[in-house]
């Protein structure tokens, strides 16, 4: 009778479901059930308890500020979360934060939503989730690479210098430059972790193969290295991997979330390698997917889900830590993808016994020790750079001259050098913040135009150490360079003077600062000296000792300049010309070449920088810069090098001179050689001031 009464009910509710649906008008619904006209005896059924449904388990992420979607920790951590809302069937929301003042707001509106567990992605959220929970004692949390800080959190690590460790002998075992690097996004334990391991990774290979693969971007004994100072910048991975692969590196690992996608950018334009770092970057970046060697995998999504999947079934406890390693498939290295027909079968074999050898105990990643044993720490490499002025790295002269000291320093000793060219003046500063941005254990700036940017970076950068060509120490960690080049510009106008055939020499310089003008000075000097010692009364066109002025370009780049300054002196009779000029001097070699006239170089020896011009070289004001900026790289090698003093060339150390005749070795007669060779050592012997204009 019941089962009647409820199918008649129904089919009213459908009848009157049919009139609305149709348009008609109807009867308002009762409130309550009807009673049969006809009732019979039977007990009424209470109302049935309305069902409800159990609220789904909910799980907040508060991001950090790489964001949800960087390809990276806070991507790989979401995926764990998506995968517990498709399997387990728990709520998943997340926050994003765009900066770090975000990070208490977001986890305090997570909290008064009443989640379930509160998942934060990075150690730079672990002082917000430490306040978050002592402050919510009955609210539950896991943090990522962080250890727990309260009896409600659960620490989520990773040891990343295990499988970091496994990349860098890879690297060292691929590399076809002998060169890999690494930097990291910014210098804290989660990130320098990697470059931790991928350096000793590198060194066993060392040791192993009996190699010498040199790691840029790390120092293990340093703890220190190369970091973009941010996880955001894609034009900061650009800028970084660019200047390694101008230092020779091949394959490098970037540890920056989102900033290595501009590393792989530069990469891909060069055709070189790329280890990506968190997830398998060739799958979260395909666009870069030629690039990718592999990956060294932390298996975040795994710890999160494992960790909500705990919390559900109430097996999760907190105040204490999980560590992902190679054991518990916690960490590992992604396949090779498309470098996996390039990578030796040989290479892969001793990977996995590596592999092994880490999980046994038998290699500690972290300290690089093996059996217990410290490996044998590899050869330092010292970096240096070299600032240029304007006249540019092949001028002919001063900066080519430094530069080629210190590339005897790379052949002979175990350093790295770079130079970087100042196009113009406000280039100075710029290129020396790169270089201090590089940590380089030298700096060289070339010319005395550089001081000021030179002092300014010293005094704002106390821990580096620099050096100044033509220029004293302005700084306690500034080492002056400074060339006493009055001495053989002396020499050099005693010469001229003597092979003069007019009677006329003459010389300018680029612009009016002393490292120009001490070569004019010693040069007049030297001519008055001839006149005195041999009653002759040669003329000095285009500088004044007395009016201590002169003739000058007023740059160092134009060599149309030093053409129309020689012709303008050779119609005034001038036959031996002295130009201090840098490369506006090519000009006026140029000039006497056509005329069949001679010069006096500067700086280098001419004859072999600029041989297009051998035959106009008499000879050649040498300041020994080549020689400077060796010592000085020498001294730092051997822990010699003292700061806030100077360097002075002289005839007497060697430091200056002046060059072989070369061409015109059977033109100058040798009463003039005898001659100038006494005039060295009265000058030696300080019987001669060259330096003394009265």
């Amino acid at each position: 009778m019941q089962k009647r009464f409820y199918v008649v009910l129904m089919a009213l509710v459908v009848i009157s479901l049919l009139v609305a649906a149709c348009g008609g008008k109807a009867t308002p619904a009762p409130t309550t059930a009807p009673v049969a006209t006809e009732a019979p005896a039977v007990v009424e059924q209470p109302t049935a308890a309305p069902v409800v449904e159990e609220a789904a388990f909910s799980v907040g992420q508060v991001t950090d500020v790489g964001g949800i979607d960087d390809k990276s920790f806070n991507q790989t951590a979401w995926a764990g979360v998506e995968r517990a809302v498709k399997e387990l069937g728990v709520e998943g929301v997340f926050l994003e934060s765009q900066q770090q003042t975000d990070y208490e707001k977001n986890l305090n509106e997570f909290i008064s939503q009443g989640k379930d567990l509160i998942v934060t992605v990075g150690f730079l959220l672990a002082d917000a989730t430490k306040a978050a929970a002592e402050a919510n004692p009955d609210a539950k949390f896991a943090i990522i690479d962080s250890g727990t800080s309260a009896p409600n959190v659960k620490g989520l690590l990773f040891d990343t210098s295990q499988p970091g460790f496994l990349a860098g002998y890879l690297a060292a075992g691929m590399t076809e430059t002998g060169v890999v690097c690494t930097f990291g996004g910014l210098n804290i334990p989660p990130v320098t972790d990697f470059m931790v391991g991928f350096t000793h990774g590198a060194n066993y290979y060392n040791q192993e193969k009996d190699a010498n693969v040199e790691v840029l971007g790390w120092d293990n004994a340093a703890q220190d290295g190369v970091f973009a100072g941010n996880f955001e910048s894609t034009d900061d991975g650009r800028r970084l991997a660019e200047v390694f692969f101008d230092e020779g590196c091949d394959i490098i690992m970037p540890v920056a979330g989102p900033v290595g996608l501009g590393s792989a950018a530069a990469a891909q334009e060069r055709g070189l390698a790329v280890i990506g770092v968190d997830t398998d970057s060739f799958v979260s970046a395909p666009e870069f997917a030629d690039v990718w060697l592999t990956s060294v995998v932390k298996k975040m999504d795994v710890a999160v889900f494992d960790t909500i999947k705990a919390a559900m079934d109430g097996s999760l406890t907190l105040g204490d830590d999980y560590l992902g390693t190679l054991k518990n498939g916690g960490v590992g290295l992604a396949d090779f993808h498309n470098w996996d027909d390039r990578v030796p079968q040989e290479l892969r074999d001793e990977l996995a016994a590596v592999s092994e050898q880490i999980i046994a105990g038998a290699i500690n990643s972290r300290t690089g020790e093996v059996g217990g044993v410290a490996m044998p720490a590899p050869e330092q490499i010292f970096t240096v750079g070299q600032v240029t002025d304007v006249g540019g790295i092949d001028d002919k002269s001063f900066n080519q001259t430094a530069w080629a000291g210190a590339q005897r320093a790379m052949e002979e000793l175990p350093v790295k050098a770079v130079f970087l060219e100042s196009q113009q003046q406000t280039d100075y500063e710029k290129n020396l913040n790169e270089l201090i941005a590089q940590n380089k254990d030298l700096i060289i700036t070339v010319g005395f135009l550089l001081a000021d940017a030179t002092k300014a970076a010293a005094e704002a950068n106390p821990e580096a150490k620099f050096a100044i060509i033509d220029s004293p120490s302005s700084a306690a960690n500034v080492k002056g360079l400074l060339f006493d080049v009055a001495q053989p510009s002396f020499l050099a106008g005693y010469l001229a003077a003597g092979m003069s055939e007019t009677g006329v020499v003459c010389t300018y310089g680029g612009i009016n600062i002393p490292p120009v003008v001490e070569f004019m000075i010693g040069y007049q000097n030297g001519v008055n000296y001839y006149n005195t010692q041999n009653s002759a009364a040669v003329e000095l066109l285009g500088w004044d000792n007395a009016a201590q002025d002169g003739v000058f370009a007023g740059n160092f780049e134009s060599t149309d300049d030093g053409r129309r300054l020689a012709e303008v002196f050779f119609d005034e009779g001038c036959d031996v010309i002295f130009p201090v000029a840098g490369p506006v001097g090519l000009g006026s070699a140029a000039a006497a070449q056509e005329r069949g006239l001679m010069m006096i170089g500067v700086d280098s020896d001419q004859y072999v920088s600029a041989p297009e011009f051998g035959d106009v070289f008499l000879s050649s004001v040498l300041k020994n810069m080549d020689a400077a900026v060796f010592d000085t790289i020498s001294a730092l090698v051997d822990g010699s090098l003292t700061l806030g003093d100077n360097y002075l060339g002289t005839l007497a150390n060697g430091g200056v001179g002046l060059a072989s005749y070369h061409d015109f070795e059977d033109r100058v007669p040798a009463e003039l050689t005898a001659q100038i060779e006494q005039v060295i050592q009265d000058i030696i012997d300080g019987k001669i001031d060259a330096k003394a204009t009265e």
